[in-house]
This record gives structure tokens, sequence and C-alpha cells, in this order.
């Protein structure tokens, strides 16, 4: 993890995936209202990570100049996902495919019982826990 993403935490990491998720440039009252930050605390973050060099200032708002590596998250379309979110879909994939092998067999072994539950808890498991790091990240 680089010196920048160790700098971001609480109001400046909700600023910060607030423009990274952003389609368009905000300004400090966009910001300030879409997160229910006061406009004072909203202007001094922007600054803050306007010196670190990850966003920068345009004509019609603030923008992200850099992303930023979050650990256990990946940006895929200008969004932060957490990974184990992505590991969850992989064993939805393989609790799929062992639900039409047992439909196409018209019979379950305990074997592929056993696979399927295990696939479906680990997708249960992680899609949970996904969905609570997505959670904590946005509210800070």
């Amino acid at each position: 993890m680089d010196s920048s993403s160790e700098d971001l935490s609480g109001t400046a990491l909700r600023i910060y995936v607030y423009l990274l998720e952003s389609r368009e440039p905000r300004g400090v009252r966009d910001v300030a209202r879409a997160l229910n930050i006061p406009v004072s605390s909203v202007f001094y973050h922007l600054k803050r990570l306007e010196e670190l060099g990850v966003i920068t200032r345009a004509r019609e708002g603030y923008v992200i100049a850099k992303a930023i590596p979050l650990e256990g998250y990946v940006i895929l379309w200008r969004r932060l996902i957490p990974r184990l979110l992505i590991y969850s879909m992989f064993f939805l994939g393989i609790a799929i495919g062992q639900s039409y092998l047992i439909v196409a067999a018209r019979r379950a072994s305990p074997e592929s019982i056993v696979a399927l539950i295990t696939s479906i808890a680990a997708f249960t498991i992680l899609l949970v826990e996904g969905l609570i790091m997505r959670h904590r990240l946005r509210a800070g």
C-alpha cells in the first residue's frame, strides 16, 4: 500500500469514494449534500486530497486525478468492489454448475450434495461479508 492510501481514512475516504464513483465533477456543496457532511469539513478534506495528488480541481468541480489501491477492493468501471463479492460470484458459479449436474443426472450422490452445500455456504458467507465491507466503506 502506498502512502496516499494510508492517509485516506474516515471522511477523506468517503469523499474519495464518492468522487471516484461520480460520473462527473462535483463541487464542495454537492459532496457535502450527498454525504451529509458540513461544507467546511468537505472543503478541508478536498484540499488535503488535492495536496496528496489524489484529486484535482476542474472548472466544474473536483475529479479523481489518480486511483488509489485500497486493500481488499478492486476498481471496476469506477466502482470500488470488495474482492469478497468477486469470490462469492465464483462460488455461486460452482453452485449453479453443481445444481445443473445433479438435475441432469437425475440423481444426487453424497459427494455432489456436499459440494453443492459447501459452495452455497461459501457463496453466502462471502456475499454477506462483502456487502458489510461495502457498507462500512460508504458509511465511513
